[in-house]
């Protein structure tokens, strides 16, 4: 099967380009397959504190305009996702969905959403390490859950059982698959140290199940990372000063083990192929930035935002690979403080490549939006 990372728009329109240009007999009536882009999940966190439970957004790409669906999983299953669902991935034909006050990930039917197994983490890993499940990393058959128990856990994702689990560092947070070939993989994962400054990547070897340690004076809060065979990108908060100032925030490569900070100023980070596009909204911000890198060149430019409903309060970030089009989520302003709202449902923007407004491209969320993934089908043409 033939894997052309096109969107679907661009699909049809190099269909007619080729069907206008090979016309011999050998050509007609060939089926070849693509993987399509169907839709986007936006995972929403809610407010534990304000007694609103998180929840699951669907922006359907099959439809014409794009439509949103809200508290999908709440209407296919008549239950809530409790407080604080933090993490969404698609893997395989499932969708798989963090919840950090329930101790438990939920595994749902991609295309359904009907809840196929809840997943205590507490239960198959251990009431202490398996608590306040974070993120998740998808890896051929199986998929990996961090926890603030300090452990990685192993979903067999046909069993729907963690069926292993990893000790690594303090309060770990993002994961990330990398390596140099099939029989060199290994899964990296950010240990934030709940910010305390002490910060250091895990790295796991899947092959002979070690386990790793990298520390450097300038990890000090990691959150997320891309990999690019043995190359880290690594997006750290840094640390507040007295003042609350946010200070060393950024995105840091790492290599042979020198550490070296390549995107100054970020709090948000989404990576695509050779491309890391950023936000920065620390704490007490009043305007957003970005920037845009290229992993190849090593090259750093301002991502501008042109056009459409501006994102006031960035909160989540993603690219979708098909047709690069970056999707950032935002609170909402409260015109009553001035400050973001934590209350009130969100919204997503999609930009082209170039920071360009989507034109309509501007879809309410839930509230407190927090984590986007994307749906995936094989779409059949025949030339």
């Amino acid at each position: 099967m033939k894997k052309f990372l096109l969107s679907f728009a661009v699909m049809l329109m190099g269909s007619s380009l080729l069907t206008s240009c090979l016309e011999s007999d050998d050509n007609k009536n060939q089926v070849q397959e693509y993987v399509a882009t169907q839709g986007a999940l936006i995972i929403n966190n809610g407010s534990v504190s304000s007694g609103i439970d998180g929840s699951l957004t669907f922006l359907d790409f099959t439809t014409d305009p794009y439509s949103v669906q809200q508290n999908v999983f709440k209407n296919a299953n008549g239950q809530s996702l409790g407080g604080t669902p933090n993490d969404v991935i698609v893997h395989g034909n499932k969708i798989y969905i963090t919840g950090s006050d329930e101790n438990a990930v939920f595994v749902l039917d991609k295309k359904s959403f009907r809840l196929i197994q809840k997943i205590s983490t507490t239960k198959d890993m251990g009431e202490a390490e398996g608590v306040t499940p974070r993120h998740l990393q998808g890896y051929a058959d199986k998929v990996y859950v961090s926890t603030y128990g300090g452990y990685v856990g192993v979903i067999d994702t046909l069993s729907l059982s963690i069926r292993d689990m990893f000790k690594v560092g303090s309060a770990p947070e993002g994961l990330a698959i990398g390596g140099t070939s099939d029989e060199d993989v290994s899964l990296y994962v950010a240990n934030s140290d709940y910010g305390y400054g002490n910060g250091s990547i895990s790295k796991i070897n899947l092959a002979t199940k070690s386990v790793t340690e990298i520390k450097n004076e300038k990890i000090r809060n990691p959150q997320q990372m891309a990999v690019a065979g043995n190359v880290i990108y690594l997006l750290d908060w840094g640390y507040y000063d007295e003042n609350w100032n946010q200070k060393e925030a950024g995105v840091y490569k790492i290599e042979g083990g020198a550490v070296t900070k390549v995107i100054p100023d970020a709090t948000g980070m989404a990576a695509s192929g050779q491309t890391i596009v950023t936000y920065n909204y620390p704490y007490g911000s009043s305007k957003p930035t970005y920037n845009i890198y290229n992993i190849v060149y090593g090259t750093l430019s301002t991502f501008h935002l042109e056009g459409g409903n501006p994102i006031e309060s960035p909160c989540a970030i993603n690219i979708e690979p098909n047709a690069g089009w970056v999707y950032i989520a935002s609170r909402p302003i409260d015109p009553d403080t001035g400050y973001p709202s934590y209350t009130t449902p969100g919204y997503v923007n999609i930009y082209d490549g170039n920071g360009q407004f989507k034109a309509a491209c501007s879809y309410a969320t839930g509230v407190e939006p927090h984590a986007i993934a994307f749906t995936y089908g094989i779409v059949k043409l025949k030339f």
